[in-house]
């Protein structure tokens, strides 16, 4: 049996089928569907679930916690397709600057066009990967007191040799 994902297109065909009375093709976008968000969330550590309304329609996670999110579509996929749901990187992005606020770029990644930029050290020890063995060095490119990378492959198609990658090159991010 092959998996795999369906395009965007595959979507917006087989949507209604897939979700239901509440599908909505403007939600399909780039082999992915936006669910709709339910009235209820649940939030490890609490009793009763938080209500989203119009005039409420975000929730915020104290730090460690994890929330169980409703949907208003049912999502049947048949056996020999295969689906998972994650929240969005623009939706986990922003939840990051809420919780952390914006963090500088790296000093050593800073474009550096006039003298003055580089008396103050943009740029400065930037090594260029494709120089390196297998176009790779071992650098930290996230601002400081970032850690999380919002990019987690899958073992499907390509993505596994990403992974696989990934994990041997850079194992103190990816083999965590």
């Amino acid at each position: 049996m092959d998996f795999g994902f369906l395009t965007d297109k595959e979507i917006k065909e087989q949507g209604p089928e897939l979700l239901g009375e509440y599908f909505d093709e403007e939600q399909a976008e780039g082999a992915s569907y936006d669910l709709s968000l339910g009235e209820e969330v649940y939030i490890s550590g609490q009793d009763y679930p938080q209500r989203l309304s119009k005039s409420n329609p975000f929730v915020s996670l104290p730090r460690g916690q994890f929330a169980l999110l409703m949907t208003k579509e049912y999502v049947m996929m048949p056996k020999d397709h295969l689906g998972f749901i994650s929240i969005r990187f623009g939706k986990k992005a922003q939840g990051l600057i809420k919780n952390k606020g914006t963090a500088s770029v790296p000093m050593h990644l800073r474009n550096a066009p006039t003298q003055l930029m580089k008396k103050l050290d943009y740029g400065k020890n930037y090594e260029y990967p494709h120089d390196h063995p297998e176009h790779f060095i071992d650098v930290d490119y996230f601002p400081e007191n970032v850690t999380e990378s919002f990019y987690k492959p899958t073992i499907l198609g390509y993505e596994k040799y990403i992974s696989e990658r990934l994990s041997k090159l850079w194992p103190s991010r990816f083999n965590k």
